[in-house]
């Protein structure tokens, strides 16, 4: 039985499943990381890969690391990520039908393993899979268990009505409050876009809660924390009346649980997943629900589905009713749509195109120092093209500061990702206009956005509301950033405001706290001071790497690569630049940055000497191709090119010039991710004893 011994990537592609699947797996007592957009990324997995781990995640996290490429992860610590995500691991892809670019990237890098490496499986997980031959389902036993009884048995009655596009809020808004005043309390209502779901929003009276795309994760974290225990399952013996207006960020989620449904026609994977949110423990046995189809004319067009796919679901629709006059209505109770599909399937999506990872892409994807550019994105979502964004954030010290110190208030403290709106790019041109804001390093005008910009305006452009974009608002919007921020700017503050208390009064804390001085007064950010450092003996060094290899693993060559991997520091000048008098120096114990680069100055070696092609060239001559990659590989450099480092000598007798080839070679016998992996261990064996080295200090 292997699988126990796997880290398992539970991969979904909305923050709220990865919010919600953490709390869970918390709660059974499982060493949970969650990775996702927008937090600080827990990295401790890295320095225990020998520990069975869940690591709840999105896409673009996972799949970045996967295809080496690791979103905000360094260039140096990628190969590192790509080793374990690519490696002894269960990557399990839940709502597939939302990712069937990246399932079939995660087919490819399957198939590119090869044989080689630690185990390494996938599985998906969707309620609506298309190929039903290799899946698991309920069996028998299952079906009669009461509980399932009851989810899959209960009814959901739909009727249909049609709308105009100049009556379609009025009606959805219309059908919501008959739905309320028949005794339903959380009514949900799922439309197709923002602007919709805003005025329907604007349209209904009473407790009510807008989810959409259009605002900022910081906020969205916080609505859902106020939405969720009031609609989630189990919460109906506490609920009050409320609505909850919606797009498709709410098909799939959390345990949602509506009492009624309104929803826009959609095509009919999407339509099951909102019904899925209806009476979902089958708590009421029978629900009410009213789908609203809006009738677009000639020369409109639906951006996200496609006028004639929901054209001919709303055709399909119809002839599936059963009953008659005011009763005539679709059931999309589980086992009732279940056996309606099985006699008359419905129109489908068009199949999203993919992009398949060949060889020659994974032969420059491995390749990391230096990095070529390549995106992945098209890996993980496709290549169909996507409606434009731009990414918006408020800054309330622009306000105050002239234009031309933007740039520079800016990037003293940068935005993070929780603290932008992704906004559609025409509907940012057409709210900015010629109006400025900073991108990146310049000042920009409105109509100079480009796709993928993430922007810095005013606070007082508005344009934002308590719910998210709202481009027709004129109130100043609330600046975020030095509560999502890893730093906090003190409007106003010099060199004579109280650091600590200023930030105790905005209820902010800061761990050794620094202060800068930026246009708008101060920037206060954690100390990044070292850690007082202690000189470590060479072979102490070297015999406690070996040791912490065994803990990890049994791999021979790991083993000597751990043993041999610094004899290269044995280099008269380098002991020198450590400070190493009696006896051979692994680390020095310079106090300070600027003391080891003096120390480096005086020791005589050349700049851009490495260590690790020194240790090749000290090798025994029997050393295979393995032991002498993973010497050369223990600071991340030499994965494809060996680095010269000012010594072409140096770099001769350690093979420089047949390196390409020789990494070649390896990687095709192991397979890249599993030479990764063996690297990996030897570099986490050395950071691991680093770090016990200056807990020890």
């Amino acid at each position: 039985m292997i699988w126990p011994l796997f880290s398992k990537p539970y991969v979904i592609d909305r923050r709220l499943i990865v919010d919600s699947a953490t709390d869970y797996a918390e709660r059974i007592g499982a060493h949970v990381i969650k990775m996702r957009g927008g937090i600080t990324v827990d990295n401790s997995w890295l320095m225990e890969p020998n520990k069975p781990t869940v690591i709840v995640s999105t896409v673009d996290q996972v799949g970045s690391r996967l295809l080496w490429r690791g979103y905000g992860v360094s260039p140096n610590a990628v190969p590192i990520h790509a080793a374990l995500v690519g490696n002894d691991a269960l990557i399990v892809l839940d709502e597939a039908h939302l990712s069937t670019p990246f399932a079939s990237t995660l087919d490819d890098v399957a198939r590119l393993r090869g044989a080689g490496g630690r185990p390494w499986r996938v599985v998906l997980m969707t309620a609506t899979p298309k190929d039903r031959t290799n899946c698991l389902l309920p069996d028998e036993e299952d079906l009669r268990h009461p509980l399932l009884v009851r989810r899959l048995n209960n009814n959901k009655r739909a009727t249909l009505a049609k709308a105009s596009p100049e009556s379609f809020v009025t009606q959805v808004a219309g059908k919501a409050r008959s739905l309320r005043r028949s005794g339903n309390d959380v009514v949900g209502i799922v439309v197709n876009t923002t602007k919709d779901a805003q005025e329907v929003f604007a349209a209904l009276d009473g407790e009510k809660i807008l989810l959409t795309g259009r605002v900022r994760p910081y906020d969205k974290d916080r609505i859902l924390a106020d939405a969720i225990p009031r609609m989630e399952c189990g919460s109906r013996n506490r609920r009050e009346a409320l609505y909850i207006v919606a797009t498709q960020t709410i098909e799939v989620g959390a345990d949602l649980d509506f009492d009624a449904l309104v929803t826009q026609s959609a095509p009919m994977d999407a339509l099951r997943q909102r019904f899925g949110r209806l009476d979902r423990l089958g708590e009421l046995g029978e629900s009410s629900a009213v789908i609203v189809h809006k009738d677009l004319g000639k020369d409109e067009d639906c951006p996200i589905y496609g006028k004639q796919l929901l054209k001919e679901t709303w055709q399909w629709l119809n002839k599936q009713q059963q009953g008659k006059g005011k009763d005539k209505h679709v059931d999309f109770g589980p086992a009732a749509m279940d056996a309606t599909l099985a006699m008359n399937l419905p129109p489908e999506r068009d199949v999203e195109p993919v992009r398949e990872l060949t060889a020659a892409d994974l032969l420059v994807l491995r390749q990391t120092q230096p990095m070529p550019m390549i995106d992945v994105s098209s890996w993980l979502h496709g290549e169909r093209t996507q409606l434009s964004t731009v990414s918006v954030v408020w800054r309330a010290d622009l306000d105050d500061l002239e234009r031309k110190e933007w740039v520079t208030a800016v990037q003293a403290s940068y935005p993070v990702v929780s603290e932008a709106c992704p906004v559609p790019l025409y509907a940012a041109r057409s709210w900015m206009r010629k109006r400025p804001a900073v991108a990146a390093d310049r000042v920009v005008s409105g109509m100079a956005l480009r796709p993928g910009d993430m922007i810095v305006v005013p606070a007082s452009y508005g344009g934002y509301g308590p719910w998210g974009w709202d481009e027709s608002s004129m109130e100043p919007v609330a600046d975020i950033g030095n509560v999502a921020g890893a730093c906090v700017r003190l409007l106003g503050a010099d060199e004579k405001t109280e650091i600590v208390e200023e930030l105790e009064r905005l209820g902010l804390k800061i761990e050794n706290p620094v202060a800068t001085p930026y246009p708008g007064g101060l920037v206060v950010s954690p100390s990044n001071r070292r850690v007082r450092a202690r000189a470590v003996r060479l072979r102490d060094h070297l015999e406690e790497i070996v040791a912490v290899a065994h803990e990890l693993t049994d791999d021979p060559v790991v083993i000597e690569a751990a043993q041999l991997h610094d004899i290269g520091k044995q280099d008269a000048r380098f002991q020198v630049m450590l400070g190493a008098r009696e006896e051979l120096l692994a680390k020095s114990g310079h106090a300070s940055p600027y003391m080891a680069s003096q120390a480096w100055a005086w020791s005589g070696l050349p700049a851009g000497w490495r260590h690790e092609v020194a240790s090749l060239t000290m090798l025994p001559d029997a050393a295979s191709d393995l032991l002498k990659y993973l010497v050369a590989t223990h600071h991340g450099y030499g994965r494809t090119i060996l680095p010269v480092g000012g010594d072409i000598d140096l770099w001769y007798r350690a093979g420089g010039p047949r390196w390409g080839k020789m990494t070649d070679a390896l990687n095709a016998a192991h397979g890249a991710w599993a030479l990764a992996y063996l690297e990996a261990l030897v570099r986490l064996a050395d950071w691991i004893q680093s770090r016990r080295e200056q807990e020890d200090v």
